[in-house]
């Protein structure tokens, strides 16, 4: 996925109402970020993230809430070695949102992070 590739997902969800505009915005902001840090133009399978961030983050915004991911999946992941990079990305997001994000949510994008991250490291 490149910038134009998550404009183009972004604009889709924007016309269905599926996310909202600072949503989407903040969205295009990490994604931003994190092609900077990797050092890549393209992001391999960075879809379900990218969809996941803007949905997640108007779910937050109409007050609803999500379950969280399985414990053992989490622990997995936390053992990831690409886990404190995921942790720093979304503290990126969070200082874009500008408000704490739900510990649920959280754990999502850090199963999601964290994949991306390993699949894409390494960079150009």
């Amino acid at each position: 996925m490149n910038l134009e590739q998550l404009k183009q997902r972004l604009d889709i969800l924007l016309t269905s109402l599926v996310v909202s505009t600072k949503a989407a915005d903040i969205t295009t902001l990490a994604f931003m970020h994190l092609s900077s840090i990797l050092k890549k133009d393209t992001i391999e399978q960075a879809e379900m993230l990218f969809t996941h961030l803007p949905t997640a983050l108007t779910r937050i915004e109409k007050g609803e809430q999500v379950e969280a991911p399985h414990p053992s999946l989490l622990e997995e992941v936390k053992q990831s070695p690409q886990a404190a990079l995921a942790i720093k990305e979304i503290d990126f997001v969070q200082q874009q949102w500008k408000k704490q994000l739900p510990q649920e949510e959280i754990d999502f994008l850090l199963i999601h992070y964290t994949n991306v991250l390993q699949i894409n490291k390494g960079g150009n």
